[in-house]
């Protein structure tokens, strides 16, 4: 037969479909190279990439496209100068984009951050000069690792082409790279895909804002202190929804990745500055862009819970924590300006309190730790284990000379003087105001040097007799830093809190093999994703310094679609400030905020009471009889649960799906159910509905399909509908499945 040239991208993909749908799926990886199309197929799915014009489709492994490369026109765009920003709160504005698939842009970034303060290394300004290229045409195919490896030419006058790769990954995932060459002065990378109405983007981490991202634009950057805006007098920010100084969509923990309604899983796997753009000014596309000369990224397609388990083999899960680790927490948090004999006076006067008030606790962390001669730290974690407690402290990833409370300032001066943290191109550390008022250098995790160091901090902390800890920021990395293995900042910045969680469990692997009867827990604030991520290493998370209110911004509101967003890309060890956090500009924790908190945190993976930055614990003795009895209750409940919690841990090991899992994930085709974002499902039995609206003594849940029944009493109400049952200040509403008793798994 006579071949002909196809007059459209759509004409010679429907061919390419059309045969593949035909073929039976492949038992392994295999490689098709045709004269119109090449094709790499894997156990999961296929890749099909049309040659003139150029352009991806990716097919579950029944055939059906699930993921396609936007057609678009081959030509070049200058970029348009960024618009002005809306006001402080709203985060640094996106430029206008080219929307085609496989560009890139030939010309300059400048990113400006927060130098110094309590935001510091947060976002200000990115801005774009130069050209934007697209893709055209395969010009080579030849097999590679598995895959192909395409030579695309381009737009570009100058004659740059693309060296694309398509490779099958762990699990039957597609990796796709894409490498302009040259590279030299490439700005960036994109690609963009075609976005159907209604498709649904889940996941991106501890982003607080709802559990689907369609409709969003946002860039993916580690950020400190995201407060709710309407404290700062931000215009527009009365609704509670507005973070400051970052933007709705900013997070302590992004993840570069996500699940799609439509039935794949997406890893961006690069640790640069990027940005999504998420069917938000053009609702018909979704593009990706990162701040790097070349793309990398992976595609799972599948389903919801295939790509769950085959993105979070790659992006590591947070290993299954010890049991105690799980029992109810009390914090002491440290004081500014903390003086040690005060603090060690609070903790003992603690421990008689928690023994007085027969309170059942797991464990009991120092921060002020850091603070007190040794003899104090070892008495008093004598005095907490002899309570049947174990002890937990606190390290953060600088050094410092300020006012936190928790070191003193000769660590900084060792630091500094050994060049363990950070440098500067002229060779001075790279130290910038932080968030106590004091002068800060980042920890140098690259540096062997450190390594060893951090070492000896963790193992002399382990010595004490101490169990675990806090592993505090993460988010302050500098563009002009530079690391011990090259590294500048911009580069690190995403990547700091992953190579932090690395080195401390590579020091408690080596420390549990040489005591092993001992166990180790520590959890962390910062995190991103990657191969691996920082799931890889830690136990857990806290989701930053929540304020004392109910805002959805970073209030108790906002909790639920933190835990959840960053569940499903394998951070499920969610563990909340009981009562929020920070109170500078918001009201001290009220007996209503506790108890509503506590509620929520019951049926979490974790129950733990921190305390505020300015008033202290709100430890549960602190407020009224009615308080205490029903801080017991609580957690009485979350340790009835934790035999439930560490079974789907474990299964979570295994699968990558989590523990707390969102509606969308449990209650697949369901559209109300996909809607909820206050609500989770603790396994596929137990569905938890806290109150989250100050002064409301009713709520109003929605029951997924099935038979349900209140607290596993009660009357049997069928699901798909929503129904409004009582929730008067103790009480939290949580069904059980009829006819299962999720709550007595033993193992």
């Amino acid at each position: 037969m006579r071949r002909r040239p196809f007059a459209t991208v759509a004409g010679a993909l429907a061919l390419a479909l059309a045969a593949l749908a035909l073929a039976a799926p492949s038992a392994g990886a295999e490689v098709r190279i045709g004269p119109r199309a090449i094709v790499v197929s894997t156990p999961l799915g296929r890749a099909v990439i049309a040659r003139r014009p150029v352009r991806i489709a990716f097919l579950d492994r029944t055939g059906r496209p699930v993921l396609r490369e936007l057609a678009a026109p081959r030509r070049s765009w200058r970029i348009p100068p960024p618009p002005a920003p809306i006001a402080p709160g709203y985060g640094p504005p996106m430029q206008a984009t080219a929307y085609a698939p496989l560009a890139f842009t030939v010309g300059h970034e400048a990113v400006g951050v927060q130098p110094t303060g309590v935001w510091a290394g947060d976002l200000e300004s990115v801005v774009r000069t130069g050209t934007i290229h697209a893709a055209v045409a395969v010009r080579s195919a030849r097999r590679w690792h598995g895959g192909v490896r395409l030579i695309v030419t381009t737009t570009d006058p100058s004659g740059r082409v693309l060296d694309v790769r398509v490779v099958p990954g762990p699990g039957g995932v597609l990796c796709v790279s894409v490498l302009p060459s040259p590279s030299a002065g490439v700005a960036g990378v994109a690609d963009t895909f075609s976005s159907p109405a209604g498709e649904a983007f889940h996941g991106f981490g501890g982003r607080h804002i709802g559990v689907d991202q369609r409709g969003e634009a946002f860039y993916d950057w580690t950020a400190e202190e995201n407060l709710d805006a309407g404290s700062f007098g931000v215009p527009g920010a009365g609704a509670g929804t507005l973070l400051y100084p970052n933007g709705p969509e900013a997070a302590y923990y992004p993840q570069a990745s996500f699940l799609s309604s439509r039935g794949y899983g997406f890893l961006l796997d690069r640790p640069e500055l990027s940005r999504f753009r998420l069917a938000s000014d053009r609702p018909d596309a979704w593009q990706l862009d990162v701040s790097a000369r070349r793309l990398d990224y992976v595609v799972a397609p599948a389903g919801a819970a295939r790509a769950i388990g085959a993105l979070t083999a790659i992006t590591g899960r947070q290993p299954v924590p010890p049991a105690w680790a799980l029992r109810p927490a009390l914090d002491r948090a440290a004081g500014l300006n903390q003086k040690p004999a005060p603090y060690a006076a609070t903790v003992r006067s603690d421990l008689r309190e928690i023994r007085r008030h027969h309170l059942s606790l797991g464990s009991y962390r120092l921060e002020a730790w850091g603070v007190l001669p040794r003899s104090t730290d070892r008495s008093l974690i004598a005095a907490i284990h002899r309570q049947g407690m174990r002890a937990m402290v606190y390290f953060r990833a600088f050094v410092a000379k300020d006012g936190a409370g928790t070191e003193t300032p000769e660590l900084f001066r060792y630091a500094v003087a050994h060049r363990l943290v950070a440098h500067r191109a002229d060779g001075s550390p790279a130290t910038f105001g932080n968030s106590f008022g004091g002068t800060a250098a980042m920890l140098d995790f690259t540096n062997p040097a450190t390594l060893r160091w951090w070492a000896g901090r963790v193992r002399g902390a382990l010595d004490l007799g101490a169990d675990g800890f806090m592993q505090d920021f993460g988010e302050e990395v500098l563009p002009d830093a530079i690391f011990h293995d090259g590294t500048h900042g911009l580069a690190m910045h995403n990547r700091y809190p992953v190579v932090f969680a690395r080195a401390t469990r590579r020091v408690l692997d080596a420390y549990r093999r040489a005591h092993p009867r001992r166990s180790f827990f520590f959890f962390t604030r910062a995190g991103y994703s990657g191969s691996p991520g920082s799931a890889a290493y830690e136990n857990a998370n806290f989701p930053g310094d929540e304020t004392t209110d109910w805002t959805r911004s970073s209030g108790i509101a906002s909790q639920v679609p933190d835990m959840l967003n960053r569940a499903v890309g394998g951070a499920y060890g969610f563990t909340t400030d009981i009562g929020g956090y920070f109170d500078i500009h918001s009201p001290p924790t009220t007996k209503e905020l506790f108890l509503r908190w506590a509620e929520l945190a019951a049926l979490t993976p974790f129950f733990r009471v921190h305390g505020s930055l300015l008033a202290g614990t709100h430890v549960p003795w602190s407020y009224d009889a009615q308080t205490l009895r029903a801080y017991r209750t609580l957690a009485a409940l979350h340790e009835r649960a934790i035999p439930l919690i560490l079974h789907l841990w474990r299964e979570a090991d295994r699968t990558g799906i989590p523990p707390t899992r969102p509606l969308w994930l449990a209650a697949p085709g369901d559209a109300r159910a996909a809607r909820q974002d206050q609500e989770w499902m603790l396994g596929r039995d137990v569905l938890v509905a806290p109150v989250v609206v100050r002064g409301a003594r009713r709520r109003a849940v929605y029951l997924p399909a099935g038979c349900w029944r209140r607290e596993g009493r009660g009357p049997r109400l069928a699901g798909r509908r929503t129904v409004t049952v009582p929730a008067p200040l103790t009480s939290l509403p949580w069904f059980e499945r009829c006819g299962t008793r999720p709550l007595a798994v033993t193992g």
